[in-house]
């Protein structure tokens, strides 16, 4: 892992968010003071906690990055050769080590670094509830960002028959920016990743927000997680301790521009006066003429979604730049409560993902009919007439494409076509709304090449020799 963040007041020295009432975190700076002294009383601690999710909003991670490149690299977006051409390399499977996700795993391990360093603290806690909720957040922040790092540079163990014996990334459990660390197998980061959640789940806060990890939140990353791993009786039995409502149709709308949390099982908070994180700049940005798109909506996509779904105009906007028809992403564009563009809360995870979770492990048990339910609890909210009566391979076919439907801009594309070991293959599409403009140069990404593990940074490697390069590069 690298060694990113040395001064405690860069580390805590994180505000994004200030409420006197219970619902929002009161995030104060912390004091830059010595490693000695940097944690010595329940205030400190909970300061600290609240660094965590600062993190976690940050650019390069969940803020803009995370919620981007994994639609970026599958077959969700069209590359607008008109605009900027970010992320083009990425796009184009062309990354190698001097260009590469470097960023989002060095904020990543900052986040598993930040929660080390309390949880080695830890003990200077009175025993009780607040040290056991403490405790359970750094475990959950650690815990998730383990799990990105790891589906992003390694294999994921349901790809293919050798995932679980490759290498993964390396799993940090101390703080000590001086060490180097080997890379674990991925079977022994699921393992990390899946105990730090379950002890997570055992001590985390039911008063907790939905800006910070709850009990229905820590569930329902689990039941994620051991959907990638294989573990279908797990992901449906953590499906089931999940209370959370599928968000109703009324209110789906709502949740984008911030004015609902129904469905909404942990957000991170993003507000103009502190974060002021643009969600949307990978996508657009919003000008006097228009939405300026350096990616939009792939034409197949777009043809997948219909008139009576929900999601068709709160996901896309089909409107004109500079005279040209294009099909926007607006997903992440406006807010309520913020008057800069893109600046909204980040939804890691919702109900309905969690009921797409289960309806996907119990179709791989076997168990249409219980199935096919958990699939009609997410249509029956999106579609005014929603389909349904698959079974077999036609329901798993209906659930792939619901959870492409229902995840579709948030970083789950690229994840979804990873963990099932099957090749990326895009439209011969072009930008413009109908279909045609600059076709891309870059269409079908084979099952199994090794381009599906993105290269280890140069820099990581040169800071932990102990780590290794991934094949391909």
């Amino acid at each position: 892992m690298k060694k990113y963040t040395i001064l405690l007041s860069t580390i805590f020295a994180m505000v994004f968010m200030s409420s006197c009432d219970q619902d929002n975190l009161n995030l104060n700076p912390f004091s830059s003071v010595g490693a000695e002294v940097a944690l010595n009383n329940p205030g400190d601690f909970e300061i600290a906690v609240n660094g965590l999710y600062s993190m976690m909003i940050e650019s390069t991670y969940y803020g803009a990055d995370f919620m981007s490149f994994p639609d970026v690299l599958a077959d969700n977006l069209i590359i607008n050769l008109d605009a900027r051409q970010t992320q083009r390399t990425t796009y184009e499977w062309r990354y190698n080590p001097n260009n590469t996700r470097a960023n989002f795993m060095a904020n990543a391990y900052d986040v598993v670094q930040h929660a080390n360093f309390i949880l080695e603290n830890i003990d200077k806690l009175p025993a009780g509830a607040q040290k056991d909720n403490i405790e359970a957040q750094c475990l959950a922040a650690r815990g998730l960002a383990h799990f990105d790092i790891n589906n992003v540079f390694g294999k994921i163990p349901t790809q293919d028959g050798g995932a679980n014996a490759s290498l993964g990334i390396s799993v940090m459990t101390s703080s000590d920016i001086r060490q180097t660390v080997a890379r674990n197998t991925v079977a022994q980061v699921y393992t990390s990743v899946i105990n730090d959640l379950e002890t997570a789940s055992t001590k985390i806060s039911p008063d907790n927000g939905l800006e910070r990890f709850t009990v229905d939140a820590v569930n329902g990353l689990l039941s994620r997680v051991y959907l990638y791993n294989g573990q279908y009786q797990e992901a449906v039995d953590a499906a089931n301790a999940v209370t959370t409502s599928v968000s109703e149709f009324g209110n789906f709308n709502g949740i984008w521009n911030d004015s609902s949390n129904d469905g909404v099982l942990f957000k991170l908070i993003n507000l103009d006066a502190d974060t002021d994180v643009s969600t949307a700049v990978p996508y657009s940005q919003t000008l006097s003429g228009g939405i300026f798109s350096e990616y939009v909506c792939d034409f197949g996509l777009f043809n997948l979604y219909t008139a009576q779904d929900v999601r068709t105009g709160t996901f896309i906007e089909q409107s004109p730049f500079d005279g040209v028809l294009y099909n926007h992403v607006i997903i992440h564009n406006n807010s309520s409560i913020n008057v800069g563009a893109g600046v909204v809360d980040i939804k890691v995870i919702r109900a309905a993902e969690v009921q797409l979770n289960k309806a996907e492990a119990l179709a791989e048990m076997n168990q249409d009919g219980l199935a096919l339910a958990a699939l009609d609890l997410v249509r029956a909210q999106r579609y005014v007439a929603p389909s349904g009566g698959e079974t077999g391979q036609a329901l798993k076919d209906a659930i792939q494409l619901e959870r492409r439907l229902e995840l579709a801009f948030q970083g789950h594309r690229f994840f979804d076509i990873k963990r099932q070991g099957l090749p990326i293959q895009r439209t011969n599409a072009g930008q413009l709304a109908d279909g045609t403009g600059s076709t891309p140069l870059f269409t079908t990404l084979p099952a199994g090449d090794c381009k599906f593990e993105l290269a280890i940074p140069v820099t990581e490697i040169n800071v932990n020799p102990a780590s290794s390069q991934n094949p391909c590069y």
